[in-house]
């Protein structure tokens, strides 16, 4: 694997793990972003159909650990930040989400019709996503079915750009009840010196139902996607990009009330805009370090 890739990689799997704690940003609008996106979802797709290869198991283990070490650390303090500085969160994930969309336009090439008309139906997906009601940051009751239901809506979401798996956790109840049982594991592995196995089970009792779903997901969503890429890969191109321009609709940094958007003071105003800038500085520049076409 190239250094570029490699760096890409890290980088698209830190942010990962961060969309998906964050409610309506979605992890794939992050590796789309990063220019990754095609060589994971064709990588999970050969290790859930037991074709191993050494690239594909690099770039898969180099991500997911990656996003998995960013969940497992800051799963506390993003949930906390995410309630408390709204508008910050949104702000950086917004810049990351525009920056995204060169790097998808490089790898489209010379767009055809299929991809303007996936492109307006990724639009108006998304557009109707963001009108839906999404709940407090309740605590649901979670019980086991719901719970594999939510692993395999939130890492479905997390292969799909524009979709949220924190936005599903959400709306499904389950957000605070995962969120705490990952920060559980953290404070469970380090209490006093030495494990604390009756908090560990605890937290297994949400998580292990959690992640069936999520195995689920995996192994249809990303073949699904693969193959799509494969037959139909303008019109899929095109969808693609509609999701990730669509996703700035769920990302208003300020959120909204009654009477409609909220807008900012120009001092957060102002701060936002930096945000903003610096996300999209961040993908973008990343998607010119070694840009090249994926072979999907």
């Amino acid at each position: 694997m190239e250094f570029t890739q490699l760096f890409r990689a890290v980088v698209g799997g830190v942010l990962m793990g961060l969309a998906n704690l964050v409610p309506g940003v979605s992890g794939g609008t992050m590796l789309l972003a990063v220019g990754i996106y095609a060589e994971c979802i064709d990588a999970v797709a050969k290790f859930t159909t037991f074709r191993f290869d050494r690239d594909s198991l690099f770039l898969l283990s180099t991500v997911a650990g990656a996003a998995a070490l960013i969940i497992l650390l800051l799963a506390g303090t993003v949930r906390d930040l995410v309630i408390d500085y709204r508008w910050a969160m949104y702000s950086l994930f917004l810049g990351a989400t525009l920056g995204g969309i060169p790097v998808l336009w490089r790898l489209i090439g010379k767009p055809d019709t299929r991809v303007w008309i996936g492109s307006l139906a990724g639009i108006a997906a998304m557009g109707i996503t963001a009108a839906l009601p999404m709940s407090e940051w309740q605590a649901g009751s979670p019980s086991v079915p719901l719970l594999v239901f939510a692993g395999f809506g939130a890492f479905a979401a997390m292969m799909l750009p524009g979709l949220s798996g924190g936005y599903l956790l959400v709306v499904s109840g389950q957000y605070v009840p995962i969120l705490g049982a990952v920060d559980g594991v953290k404070t469970g592995l380090l209490s006093a010196g030495s494990p604390d196995w009756a908090s560990l089970l605890e937290t297994a009792r949400v998580l292990v139902p959690f992640a069936i779903g999520a195995l689920a997901a995996l192994v249809g969503v990303s073949n699904l996607i693969r193959h799509l890429l494969r037959v139909q890969r303008s019109a899929t191109l095109g969808v693609l990009l509609g999701l990730l321009a669509g996703a700035v609709f769920g990302l208003w940094p300020f959120g909204a009330d009654t009477d409609g958007l909220v807008f900012p003071r120009p001092a957060m105003a102002a701060g936002a805009l930096a945000l903003v800038a610096g996300g999209f500085a961040v993908t973008e520049c990343m998607g010119r370090l070694g840009a090249r076409r994926a072979d999907s």
